[in-house]
C-alpha cells in the first residue's frame, strides 16, 4: 500500500473516532434533556390534576377525566393516577389499573417526594402533593412520540454527518498527502536518473529546512562519497596496474634479452639475479595489495582483545631490527604511567604490529642515519605513540595526500617502495577507533602521532 493511503488511512480512523465521540456526545445530551423536559411536562400535569381535584371543589373526578381527555394539553397516551395515604385510587384519567404502579412505588414517592422511571417506552413521574387537609401521591406517565421521533431524526442526521465527515476527510486526506509526498516523489524520479556515470547530478535540496530537504542534503553527501569512492577506485585501479606493469615489463625485458641470442654464464646468473628482484618486488606488492585490500574489507573479522601498548611497540621494533639488522630504533616513554591500565588497549595484536612495522620502516628507511624513535604517552582518553625521524621529510603539498594508495612525496623517487603501507596503516587506525597525525618539514623530519583509546 502506497504510504498517500496509509496517512489517508490513518487521518480518517482519527477524525472517525472523533465524530463517533461527538456524535455519541450530542445525542446523550440531547436525550438526557429531551427526558428531563418530558419529566418536567409530566410533572407540571400531575401538579395541576392534583391542584384541580383537591384544592377546586367545583372539579370533581368525572369533570376532571372529561377535561383531561378533551384537552390540547394531554400528552401522548398519558396515564394520571391520584392516590391518598392509604393508597386508594381516587382519581384516573384512565379506566385501567397501570401494571408499573405499586405500593412500594407509593410508600418510595412518599419517602424521597419525586421519583422517575422508565416503564418499557412510557416515561414516569412520582410527585407528593400536599394538600390542604392531607397529602397525596400523583403517578403521570406518558410516551414521548415527538421526543423518540426527534431522536431518530437525530440519529439520521447525525449518522449522515459522520458517513460524510469520513468520505471528506477520506478525499482530503489523499490529496493533502498526495501534495505532502509531492517532493519525494519528484526525488524519487531525480534518484532513478543517477548512475555510475552521471554521479555528479545532484537533488534538488529545496527550502533546506523542512524533513524532505534535509533527506535531499543527506543523499547528495552520500552521492559526494560514493563520487569520491568511485573516483579512488579508478585511482586505485590505474595505480596499481602501472606498479604491476613496471616489474613486469622489467622481467619480460630480461626473458626477450636472453632469448635473442647467447650470453656467458655471467650474464645469464645477472639476469636471473635482475628476475628474483622483479619478483620479490611482485611478491611486495601483491602482499601490500592483499593487507590493504583486507584491512578495508574485513574490518569486521578481526578479533579484538585487551593489549598492553608496550609490548606492541617492542614486538614491532624486534621484528623490524630482525629484518634490517642495520636499522636503530630508540623506544622510550615520554610520560611514566601512575597506572598501568593506562597502557592498556582494547585491539588486534597482529594488526597492530604491522601499523607499527610499518611506520618504523618508513622512519628508518627514509633517515639517512636509519635511526628513529618510539616515545609512549598518555592523556585521559589515549595511549599516544610518537614515531620520529631525521629524514628527508614531507613537503606541505604532499601531506594531505600520503595516506592515499599508491601516493609517494616527490622527493622519494629514488627510495623503493609503493606507497601503499601508510593507506593500510590509516585503514588499521580507524578498525581501532584512533587516530593519526603527522608533522613534517623538509629535510628536517618526520614525526607520526598514533592515538588509541583506553580499554
Amino acid at each position: 500500500m502506497q504510504i498517500r493511503y496509509k496517512i489517508a488511512i490513518q487521518f480518517t480512523i482519527i477524525v472517525a473516532i472523533i465524530l463517533l465521540i461527538f456524535s455519541a456526545i450530542v445525542y446523550l445530551r440531547a436525550e438526557n434533556q429531551q427526558q428531563k423536559n418530558f419529566y418536567d411536562r409530566l410533572q407540571a400535569r400531575s401538579n395541576t390534576t392534583a391542584r384541580l381535584l383537591v384544592d377546586v371543589q367545583e372539579f370533581t373526578p368525572r369533570l376532571l377525566k372529561l377535561i383531561d381527555r378533551n384537552s390540547s394539553l394531554r400528552l401522548a397516551d398519558e396515564e394520571v393516577f391520584v392516590f391518598n395515604f392509604k393508597n386508594e385510587l381516587l382519581y384516573s384519567n384512565v379506566e385501567h389499573q397501570a401494571n408499573y404502579i405499586s405500593n412500594s412505588l407509593l410508600e418510595k414517592i412518599r419517602q424521597e417526594g419525586k421519583v422517575t422511571f422508565n416503564s418499557d417506552e412510557r416515561q414516569v413521574v412520582g410527585v407528593l402533593f400536599a394538600g390542604k387537609f392531607d397529602r397525596f401521591v400523583v403517578v403521570a406517565s406518558a410516551t414521548d412520540k415527538i421526543g423518540i421521533s426527534q431522536k431518530e431524526n437525530l440519529i439520521k442526521t447525525l449518522t449522515i454527518g459522520l458517513l460524510s465527515g469520513i468520505l471528506i476527510t477520506i478525499v482530503l486526506g489523499i490529496f493533502f498527502a498526495s501534495q505532502a509526498l509531492k517532493p519525494i516523489q519528484s526525488i524519487n524520479e531525480e534518484i532513478s536518473r543517477i548512475t555510475a556515470h552521471n554521479l555528479k547530478k545532484r537533488l534538488d535540496e529545496g527550502n533546506g529546512k523542512d524533513e524532505i530537504a534535509e533527506l535531499s542534503v543527506n543523499f547528495n553527501d552520500m552521492l559526494q562519497r560514493l563520487e569520491m569512492a568511485f573516483i579512488q577506485q579508478k585511482q586505485f585501479v590505474s595505480q596499481a596496474s602501472h606498479e604491476l606493469r613496471t616489474p613486469l615489463a622489467a622481467l619480460k625485458t630480461e626473458v626477450q634479452v636472453g632469448l635473442e641470442e647467447e650470453h656467458s654464464m655471467e650474464e645469464y646468473q645477472q639476469m636471473l639475479r635482475n628476475i628474483l628482484n622483479d619478483t620479490e618486488r611482485l611478491i611486495q606488492l601483491s602482499n601490500g595489495l592483499l593487507q590493504l585490500a583486507k584491512t578495508i574489507d574485513e574490518g569486521e573479522k578481526f578479533v579484538f582483545e585487551v593489549l598492553r601498548t608496550e609490548e606492541i611497540l617492542l614486538n614491532a621494533q624486534k621484528a623490524v631490527q630482525n629484518s634490517h639488522q642495520h636499522y636503530k630504533i630508540i623506544f622510550g616513554f615520554e610520560m611514566i604511567p601512575e597506572e598501568d591500565n593506562l597502557t592498556l588497549i582494547n585491539g588486534n595484536e597482529v594488526l597492530l604490529e604491522n601499523l607499527f612495522v610499518n611506520l618504523l620502516e618508513n622512519a628508518c628507511k627514509y633517515s639517512s642515519n636509519q635511526q628513529a624513535n618510539i616515545l609512549l604517552s598518555f592523556d585521559k582518553k589515549y595511549c599516544i605513540i610518537k614515531i620520529k625521524d631525521k629524514g628527508i621529510g614531507i613537503s606541505t603539498s604532499d601531506l594531505p595526500y600520503i595516506f592515499n594508495p599508491f601516493y609517494r612525496a616527490r622527493n622519494t623517487s629514488n627510495i623503493k617502495g609503493f606507497g601503499i603501507g601508510l593507506s593500510v596503516a590509516k585503514h588499521i587506525i580507524e578498525l581501532h577507533n584512533g587516530i593519526i597525525q603527522v608533522k613534517s618539514k623538509l629535510n628536517l623530519g618526520t614525526e607520526f602521532i598514533v592515538k588509541i583509546p583506553h580499554c
